[in-house]
């Protein structure tokens, strides 16, 4: 069994390969620019339920879950829903109306928000080590995005897409804020389901509603065979990977990590985003964004040197 400082190690690991996993979904609606974003978030949740189901048959099998719990389900169904269907398929609208850069700085404030509500929720008081992280963590975001608050200055300009765009980012920011801590919260609570259990009970709980959100949102007839080829398989990549395997990962980190440092962890989806990003554009990062992102990990770095509790 690891010891305290290496189940730490471990869990920031789980959390960081989490968060470059996560970050494709700020890619995958752009690579389907031409289907509707609630499309694109439910062929993701389609595959995603789809590998949790048939994981829960494989532990079922070998008589590793149980599936007879209803409070179980309806935690799950309840989590899913706010961190999942709902906030995907607002972060899918806002890439598409408003581009990526916008929504990936509205969505990096998620380090703050969730690390703050966790702190809240614990009653842990706001430490100088703790203030300076969460100060190194907004001038890094400022710094990475400084073309996105310049837009900000000429609000106006804007079109009315864009500004659909930004809303859509700040409530998909509320809905993941809200999933974070009480995800966390939830699964220590459950000492006898591990990650692997957690993650596949939300993606199948899921999955009847991913179906549906996407007989809402048929595409329309124009789309060939090689559109439905790249449509499945974004939405696989999507699914096993950006969600299955990232929230699987995810959930072992929140074993291991108090949730206020958890939450700070998510500064390398941020990380990710802008670095997929420019290969999607292919623009080299700008100097500014270079710096940002290194302030960003010096956040991280500063908390973890922060004593956490037992």
């Amino acid at each position: 069994m690891p010891s305290p400082a290496g189940s730490l190690r471990i869990g920031v690991l789980q959390a960081i390969a989490a968060c470059f996993a996560w970050a494709f979904a700020f890619i995958g609606p752009l690579i389907l620019s031409d289907w509707p974003g609630l499309a694109v978030a439910a062929g993701r949740y389609i595959a995603y339920g789809a590998a949790s189901l048939l994981t829960l048959w494989l532990l079922h099998r070998r008589g590793q879950v149980q599936l007879r719990d209803a409070g179980l389900w309806r935690e799950s169904l309840l989590l899913t829903l706010f961190g999942n269907l709902l906030y995907y398929a607002l972060l899918s609208v806002a890439v598409q109306k408003a581009g990526y850069v916008m929504p990936t700085l509205i969505i990096g404030l998620l380090p703050v928000t969730v690390s703050l509500a966790a702190r809240w929720r614990q009653r842990r008081p706001i430490t100088l080590r703790y203030g300076w992280a969460l100060l190194l963590i907004l001038i890094g975001l400022w710094l990475a995005q400084v073309p996105a608050l310049d837009a900000l200055g000429s609000l106006h300009t804007t079109s009315r897409d864009e500004r659909i765009g930004w809303l859509c980012a700040a409530g998909s920011t509320l809905l993941w804020t809200v999933y974070g801590v009480m995800n966390a919260e939830r699964l220590k609570a459950r000492p006898g389901v591990s990650g692997l259990q957690w993650t596949s009970l939300q993606g199948t709980a899921a999955l009847p509603f991913a179906l549906l959100l996407f007989a809402a949102n048929q595409p329309d007839a124009g789309h060939d065979g090689a559109d439905w080829a790249l449509f499945i398989a974004v939405s696989l990549f999507l699914g096993l990977v950006t969600s299955w395997l990232a929230n699987t990962l995810w959930n072992l980190s929140s074993t291991r990590l108090p949730p206020s440092l958890l939450g700070q962890m998510i500064v390398f989806e941020t990380v990710g985003g802008i670095a997929y990003g420019a290969i999607w554009t292919g623009a080299w990062p700008a100097a500014t964004v270079l710096v940002g992102t290194a302030v960003l990990i010096g956040g991280v770095i500063v908390a973890l040197s922060e004593r956490q509790p037992a």
